[in-house]
């Protein structure tokens, strides 16, 4: 009887537990901040000052007199053939920073002024960032926040947890300036983990730049990615790592797929630990680990019950990842910008990154609201031939149209989030304007071909509700056809040792 009761008691226990951890997880999407919907960013009362104003946070660089690196060396005007370079320039600023002064006013309550003293100081080490983003007119930056012996200063930024490493992008390519911000949340009220983001206004040197994203990076801390520090003297360590283009990474490991030629043009760059705690030991540990992952899936003994891939991933967390990518038809998902993590003791998860390109907005080239993106990417090329995987892709997408990737809520959060934009959507167009005279057209800052560009703002925002309404109904409509790719018939003989 004595044991009986111990048995009892430890299962109360174990789902209590369980029930708590749950709840943990509920309540830390529950408190992802919308900015938009928040009282302290709507308040629009106009202070006494001819000074520049805005409901939005106020971010101000100053370059000290230097030029921030990372711009391409060849430009569209040297090579007006060319639509699109990759990584085809000289960069030899790549990697280099210099170090500025930024600063933030968002005192949460009014509007916010220049007048206004800051919210907070720090100097930066700055940089451009981005791939093709690089050659619009209307830049990106990558910041990290520093003291005077160039140490990290983490701080909290906008009411985003304190951290030293943070993106200013600069919403461009896409118009309608909701992409990222629409994305992010979205896959924040889905997933464990997405970049938690701010609307602001920048100024560098004084000069009004337009309106801005500041955003997190997928990056171990508080309020970020939840892992643990390498241990002393210990090699098994918790990590993220990102798929990105071959050669740009500082660590990248020849894992299984790249030796293998698996990864096509991406590799795989150890994003954490980084260059201050990353050793060979560790970046061993983690090659092996994750070489270990890709052997399975490239394997006959991908559905194995003993050995199979699920010990090795979060299924659900895949499941989430392709479902997201799927549904803005995000180009890159998979390929480059993607980030993976893992403790130590537990699975490998996904996070998102990088929307720019979504809702039919890759640079090269037309894509409609039709067929499936993520066939061919690594990792995800073979996921999709197990039954179990595309069970838990279909069963989320059938429960998430019912919530947030409904039509219905989409639409509305895209309405809302364009409406309290407001003014700062005016200012914006007033520096960057002219890329709606489509005379200017050239094949850096637009779409391929010209046809694909709108001619106001108002126009880019219908573009992508009407791109969410196409794709919702095609993928209702055919969601169930990725069967197909898990058939008998379709995997015989493709997965080899």
């Amino acid at each position: 009887m004595k044991s009986k009761g111990l048995i009892i008691i430890t299962i109360i226990i174990i789902l209590g537990i369980s029930f708590a951890f749950l709840r943990m997880d509920i309540q830390a999407k529950e408190r992802r901040i919308h900015q938009h919907l928040e009282n302290q960013w709507q308040d629009n009362t106009v202070k006494e000052s001819e000074k520049f104003q805005t409901h939005l946070p106020i971010v101000s660089i100053d370059t000290l007199g230097q030029v921030i690196p990372g711009a391409p060396k060849s430009t569209f005007e040297e090579f007006p053939n060319e639509l699109f370079f990759e990584e085809e320039y000289e960069e030899d600023d790549e990697g280099k920073n210099i170090t500025g002064s930024f600063s933030v006013i968002d005192l949460q309550k009014g509007n916010n002024s220049l007048e206004d003293k800051p919210t907070l100081n720090s100097l930066a080490e700055l940089r451009i960032r981005g791939n093709s983003s690089r050659y619009f007119d209307k830049k990106s930056y990558a910041v990290n926040l520093v003291i005077k012996d160039g140490s990290e200063n983490k701080k909290e930024v906008a009411g985003m947890s304190a951290h030293n490493k943070w993106v200013l992008n600069g919403p461009f390519l896409y118009r309608s300036l909701l992409r990222n911000y629409v994305t992010y949340n979205i896959s924040g009220q889905i997933m464990e983990y997405s970049p938690n983001v701010r609307y602001c206004e920048l100024f560098i040197d004084n000069e009004y730049q337009g309106v801005y994203l500041l955003m997190e990076t997928p990056s171990k801390g508080k309020g970020r990615i939840d892992i643990s520090k390498p241990e002393k003297n210990n090699n098994i360590t918790d990590y993220i790592i990102r798929l990105d283009r071959k050669g740009k990474g500082d660590h990248e490991i020849n894992d299984y797929s790249a030796y293998t030629y698996r990864n096509g043009v991406s590799g795989i760059d150890v994003r954490y630990p980084g260059s201050a705690k990353i050793t060979e030991g560790l970046m061993s540990y983690i090659e092996d680990d994750i070489s270990k992952l890709q052997r399975i899936l490239y394997s006959y003994d991908l559905t194995n019950k003993k050995d199979g891939y699920t010990q090795y991933i979060d299924l659900n967390s895949f499941a989430e990842y392709y479902v997201i990518n799927e549904f803005f038809g995000d180009s890159d998902a998979g390929r480059f910008s993607t980030f993976y993590y893992k403790s130590a003791r537990g699975k490998l998860k996904t996070a998102v990154w990088d929307f720019n390109n979504s809702c039919n907005n890759y640079i090269d080239y037309e894509k409609d609201q039709a067929g499936f993106s993520m066939l061919d990417v690594p990792l995800f090329d073979v996921l999709i031939k197990d039954e179990k995987f595309i069970d838990a892709v279909v069963a989320k997408y059938r429960d998430l149209r019912k919530d947030v990737l409904s039509e219905e809520y989409l639409l509305n959060y895209i309405d809302e989030t364009n409406l309290w934009l407001g003014d700062a959507v005016d200012r914006n167009y007033e520096k960057w304007g002219y890329v709606f005279d489509l005379a200017n057209y050239n094949g850096m800052n637009y779409l391929t071909p010209v046809e694909r560009n709108y001619t106001s703002h108002e126009e880019s925002v219908e573009q992508m509700k009407d791109y969410i309404e196409a794709r919702g109904d095609w993928l209702d409509r055919n969601i169930d056809v990725l069967y197909q790719y898990c058939h008998e018939s379709k995997i015989k003989d493709q997965l080899i040792r």
